[in-house]
């Protein structure tokens, strides 16, 4: 049970940077003269020089041997390409219950079916992505395995911190986070 909790959070760090990704695709599309390109092929850039960043620093953070990055880098790839097929897939299946929902001649049967789908493709999402984390810390040593722990959630603070300064700082009513924020996961970790 604590490990699912786990990866449900872990699961929450990385559907965070790429939802951060794509904001920041969108405010790049925007800046950009009118005809400089497609914005799908943007947003697909900036994702991908996302996770190579991520990739880069994981690599350092958790002290991956050259053995290991033939193993662990596109078990990591898997998983990201994995969280971004379910992100779409649940996009879809909530604009199908939103618009069920939004019909006022749509039955609870259609309704029911929708909302299955869509706890569906969760279940699914949550299946693969367990499997998925399971063969990743088969490769990784148990002190990996904790540093990686401390990488994700280090790496979801700095990933929420662009994304605000991004959107114009605003850090909500909470204000800006405390100096030492950090303190409470433990020895900073040297990717990041």
């Amino acid at each position: 049970m604590r490990s699912r909790s786990w990866r449900h959070r872990a699961a929450g760090v990385v559907l965070g940077v790429l939802a951060s990704v794509a904001i920041a695709a969108g405010q790049t599309h925007r800046e950009k003269p009118p005809g400089a390109g497609p914005p799908g092929a943007r947003a697909g850039e900036v994702r991908e020089a996302m996770e190579q960043m991520v990739i880069a620093r994981m690599k350092v953070a958790l002290h991956l041997t050259e053995a290991q990055e033939t193993t662990v880098i596109p078990r990591v790839q898997k998983l990201m390409q994995a969280r971004r097929d379910h992100a779409a897939k649940r996009r879809a299946a909530m604009a199908q219950l939103r618009a069920l929902l939004q019909d006022g001649t749509a039955g609870d049967r259609e309704i029911e079916q929708s909302l299955q789908a869509v706890r569906k493709v969760d279940d699914d999402f949550r299946d693969r992505e367990e499997g998925l984390r399971d063969a990743i810390d088969r490769e990784l040593t148990w002190r990996q395995r904790g540093r990686m722990v401390f990488f994700e959630a280090r790496l979801r603070r700095v990933m929420q911190r662009r994304l605000q300064d991004a959107m114009g700082g605003a850090r909500g009513p909470a204000g800006p986070p405390a100096e030492d924020d950090d303190q409470e996961d433990g020895p900073p970790e040297e990717g990041l």
